[in-house]
């Protein structure tokens, strides 16, 4: 296969060259192409990234001069990519924080003649730790969930408390969509760390749909999806490993959820606990229309 990875990187170069360099001792004979998106890091970090010998072959970098968020960031990455392999079978997406193992390539391989009728396909996720993180959302919240959500955004206070209770209560209000993590088939959303985009992907949408800067990347990808008819489709068989967090780890908890508060005003305007038919239905291009600077 010839596969082609956009990972984007700010400020944890050491783990964005740890993940080339899991690609390149485990691809077999499997060609690939490596883009990293450098969102403005710090000097020291863009040294270390820039090491003769840090990055392995088949690697670039993209230097942006500021921060352009995830998924714009990752859109430079694939044009970037579709350039230097314009045949490839697969271009795969996420964060630099990723180990891909020889079962990821083994996977790949295994599954690819199914995945031709489907745009994206979301991996079975695993932290360090051993823990499962796909399926993110296997079908729609709960108007109560959505409820909760509202009153977390509103106001940065009452968000440590809501925080607090449900840590206080664990599994009891946790989702667990991710205890289905043997189950291949369609999902609502997959887990934003890392997707597998086919080349029906770029047939039928051509980038990344990106109304927001950070946070959210899940519901966005699944709404494009959904506005070309289209669901995404967990694959169990391909593998990934996963720090978790590595770069929002780096952000004040406020600005955090400040940010997340950004992504759930976005969210609002096609879900809303408060009608009778919470989704409207509405798409990506409908948001469009009506926030023309970013689109």
């Amino acid at each position: 296969m010839r596969i082609g990875f956009a990972f984007t990187n700010y400020n944890n170069s050491a783990l964005s060259i740890q993940a080339a360099r899991s690609i390149a001792a485990n691809h077999g004979e499997h060609d690939y192409e490596i883009v990293l998106v450098d969102n403005a890091s710090t000097e020291q970090e863009r040294r270390l990234l820039a090491e003769p010998g840090a990055l392995p072959p088949h690697c670039r970098v993209i230097w942006n001069p500021t921060n352009v968020g995830y998924f714009d960031g990752l859109n430079l990455g694939i044009a970037a990519l579709r350039a230097l392999m314009p045949d490839a079978d697969a271009i795969v997406i996420g964060n630099n924080d990723l180990v891909f193992e020889a079962d990821f390539f083994a996977g790949m391989a295994q599954a690819a003649p199914a995945h031709s009728a489907h745009a994206v396909i979301s991996p079975n996720i695993i932290t360090l730790d051993g823990e499962h993180q796909n399926p993110h959302v296997l079908g729609r919240v709960s108007r109560f969930r959505e409820i909760v959500w509202d009153l977390y955004f509103s106001n940065f206070a009452l968000s440590r408390l809501i925080l607090w209770s449900a840590r206080k209560a664990g599994s009891l209000v946790r989702r667990k969509d991710h205890q289905h993590f043997a189950e291949e088939g369609p999902i609502y959303q997959g887990y934003g760390a890392v997707y597998i985009l086919t080349p029906r992907f770029f047939e039928r949408y051509g980038q990344l749909w990106s109304p927001g800067f950070v946070m959210g990347e899940e519901f966005y990808l699944s709404r494009q999806l959904q506005a070309g008819g289209e669901r995404m489709y967990y694959q169990p068989r391909i593998t990934v490993r996963h720090h978790d967090h590595a770069t929002i780890a780096k952000l004040p908890s406020r600005r955090l959820w400040e940010m997340t508060r950004e992504y759930h005003r976005i969210y609002r305007f096609f879900v809303s606990p408060y009608r009778a038919r919470m989704d409207n239905c509405k798409s990506p291009a409908d948001y469009d229309r009506l926030h023309p600077g970013k689109a």
